[in-house]
This record gives structure tokens, sequence and C-alpha cells, in this order.
């Protein structure tokens, strides 16, 4: 398949920037990290031609390049001294047997994960008659999304032709009119309407709208299932493709942000209570400080916490409790992996260290919500007769509010399901709880 007849963005194809060095030799002017003739000399004793080197000014730091068939490898210097250092004999072979090993097997999966990103779209075109027909839709797609292309990037034409692989139907969340609902954080000049590329996931289009320190706009639209091109789930970022104009209704939407929400949050006095209480966040306390669930996670889950509280009108006596929810819920964790079982482990470390001294009734509340804020809603529920309370459906209120403080906090790992949460005000902070992880300012840190 003739890569330029597919491709209408020509400066995709990498390979065209590269110079041999034998070119680069002949001219008057030599990059000081350019030895030809001593390198001629290397090459030939370790059994390597001087015709599959190059040179790369659109890579700054490593102005040459190795390339053959499908390996690429970078080298900062062209000299003996930086080709024996990195081991490039060695490099070149092992990188080398590897993809021909996936190629012998047929294991093209293998093969599109192992190839360097900047000529993988070229290989895919390369390859393209002997790549099975069942695979070349998911390849081509992996390679799509792996390598930050565009639909505009590609001939229709040839869209259409890698579209006709695909035999059976998308499997998409849609409503009774075949319609799915789906979202853009948008950074350009141009239009939105002409935009190709879109996710099912809010978080992820707001993450986008972030992209390279500017602050975009974010976008929800619907789409007819018939009229996806592609569902791409790489990185999780469930990237919807269609031709541009194919989403309908499209309009912008908005969230609060820190910027919006600081001078109440001033006024209120969350601020100050929030750095009242991060000083009793201890380093002893975590497995991990530095981890996943450690000291920066359990202070945004305190201050979304602060927030959640004061947006869902709760009184002193419960903010204090989801306070302290924030601070111990997760201290005995021993890994940072799926333990439904850890929640029951920080209260117990809660009791051993007298971390709380409230009365009778808040103890047993904020233990209701520490022991069951890793497990779901459906089976906490069955749990709460178990909880000696007044009140027992407000203490689920407060599981509840103290549930999304968390789960807003799970955009850090790529895995927050805004369907999840549980009340209006949390729709509200998607944005703050992004702002937050991307707290560069220190704008509510405590450093």
């Amino acid at each position: 398949m003739d890569i330029k007849e597919q491709i209408s963005n020509q400066i995709l194809i990498f390979t065209d920037a590269l110079v041999p060095v034998n070119e680069i030799a002949g001219m008057p002017f030599r990059p000081k990290r350019f030895r030809y003739e001593e390198c001629l000399a290397y090459l030939e004793g370790i059994g390597k031609n001087i015709g599959d080197f190059y040179f790369n000014k659109f890579t700054p730091f490593s102005w040459f390049a190795y390339w053959r068939d499908y390996v690429l490898i970078d080298i900062p210097a062209f000299n003996p001294h930086t080709l024996e250092a990195m081991f490039i004999a060695q490099e070149i072979d092992l990188q080398t047997a590897r993809l021909q090993t996936c190629l012998q097997k047929g294991d093209y999966t293998s093969f599109f994960n192992l190839i360097d990103s900047r000529i993988a779209l070229e290989t895919y075109l390369k390859l393209f008659p002997q790549i099975p027909d069942k695979d070349k839709y998911r390849l081509f797609w992996y390679t799509f999304s792996r390598c930050n292309l565009k639909l505009e990037d590609f001939q229709p034409e040839f869209i259409h032709i890698i579209r006709n692989y695909h035999h059976s139907k998308l499997k998409l969340p849609h409503d009774q009119q075949n319609y799915a609902e789906i979202y853009r954080g948008h950074i350009s000049d141009n239009p939105v309407s002409q935009s190709s590329s879109w996710t099912l996931d809010i978080n992820t289009a707001i993450c986008f709208s972030r992209r390279h320190q500017v602050k975009g706009r974010i976008y929800r639209g619907k789409i007819h299932k018939n009229r996806v091109i592609a569902h791409v789930k790489y990185r999780n970022y469930k990237e919807i493709i269609c031709f541009p104009g194919e989403v309908e209704e499209i309009e912008e939407m908005k969230f609060l942000s820190l910027v919006d929400l600081m001078p109440e949050l001033e006024r209120q006095g969350i601020l100050k209570l929030y750095h009242n209480y991060c000083p009793m966040i201890k380093n002893e306390c975590f497995h991990k400080p530095g981890g996943i669930h450690g000291i920066s996670h359990t202070r945004r889950v305190l201050l979304l916490s602060l927030m959640l509280s004061w947006m869902e009108g709760l009184g002193e006596t419960d903010r204090v409790l989801l306070c302290q929810a924030a601070l111990y819920h997760d201290i005995g964790r021993s890994n940072d992996n799926f333990d439904p079982e850890h929640g029951r482990e920080s209260y117990q470390k809660v009791l051993q260290y007298g971390l709380f001294n409230g009365e009778t009734e808040s103890q047993e509340i904020l233990r209701f919500i520490i022991e069951n804020h890793c497990i779901s809603d459906y089976k906490v529920e069955r749990l709460v007769k178990d909880y000696k309370v007044s009140d027992p459906e407000h203490m689920f209120k407060l599981y509840l509010v103290f549930k999304d403080a968390d789960g807003l906090d799970r955009i850090r790992i790529n895995d927050l399901d805004v369907k999840q949460l549980r009340t209006p005000s949390a729709h509200k902070l998607l944005l703050v709880a992004r702002e937050l992880l991307e707290d560069t300012q220190g704008i509510v840190s405590m450093e």
C-alpha cells in the first residue's frame, strides 16, 4: 500500500526527514558531534552498514539515528566513542531480533507495541497486505492513538477501507434513539464542530481541555452510533472517532473552578480549616506516604470533603466527621492494589493510635464511614443496621458525601466514573478535582 497516497499530511512520514550520513559527509560544514570517517571504520569492524545511519535535525538532543526496516534508534552523537558506549551493535541486534520474532509468529499486536511510534504508521501501511484481515481494523486504531494522529491526516477513502474490516457493530452506550453522548476538551482555534476526536468520558475531555497549560473549553454533543468510525480504548481515553460535522447538538459545558470558588472558600473559612487539619496528616501513618493513596491524595480528599460539606449544607459536627474520615481513611493500607479490607484496617489504626476522641455516636459514624468507604454502596446499605446510631439515614448520607470526595480524586488514576457520583454537588466539582491534581502553583498545598 503506497504510504503517500493514504496520508494527506505528509509531515507524518517521519523517515522523509532523515538524511543519510553519507550526504552529510560531503557537506563543507559538519556538526561537531559528527566523525564520519572514524565511524565508517568502526561500523565496518562490527559488521554494520553506515548506509543505515542518518542525520535528523528534528530531534535536538539526538541528531543522529539508526534506521533499517522496523528498527529506529536515536543516537546523540556520531562518533566511535558514543556508538561503543551505547552498545549500538547489540542494541540493533536485540531490537531487530525482537521485532522479527513477532513477525515470524504472526504476533502483530506485540510488534506494534514494540515498534517506535514515530515509524509505526509507515510500518503499518507497509505491512498492511500481510496483516491478517481480522487484525487490520484493531491495529490501525491502536497505531492511530499511540501516534497521536488525527482523522484529517488520512484520505477519507482510506478510512472507509479500514472501517470495512470491522465486521461487528460497535458497542457503545446509547439512548433509545441510538445516540451516544460524547464530550471534547477543545483548545484549538478551529470550530469544535470540525473535530474528529471525541470521548465518552467527561473526565478525559476535562483533561484534554487543559493540555499544554492551556485552559480550553469543554463541549458535549451527541452522535448516532452508526456514524461512529471507531471507538478507541487506548489508555482508557474512551475515544470516539467520527468525520467532522457528524456530531449534533454541540453545547459548551460550564463547571465550577478553583478561581470561581476561592473567594467563597476564604469567606466560609474552608481554606483556614483545611490548613488547620493538614498538619494532622503524618507520614508515619502511611505505608507509602508518596504513593497514590498517600499524603497528596489525603490532602485532596480533605479539601474536597470540606467543599462538599459546605455545598451540601452540612453542620459543623458532620463536617468534622468527614474531615476525620479524610485524614485516616487510607492509613490501614499495606499496598496500592484493590483492597476491600483496608477500611477496617484503617479504623483499627485510628483506635490503636487514639486519633479520634469524639462522643460515642460520632465515633460510630466515623467507624461506619472509614470501614466501608472501600466497598460498594449496595453492600454497605445492608451493613447500616450493624452500627448503633440514632439516625442511620443521616449516617448513610455522610457516607455518600465522603465517598464522592474520595471518588472525585480517582481522576488521578484516570478511573473516575461520573455515573457513580452520588451527590449533585460532586458533579459540579469535576473541573476542580482536575485542578487540584494539577495544583502546581501550590494554591492549596502546605509546602
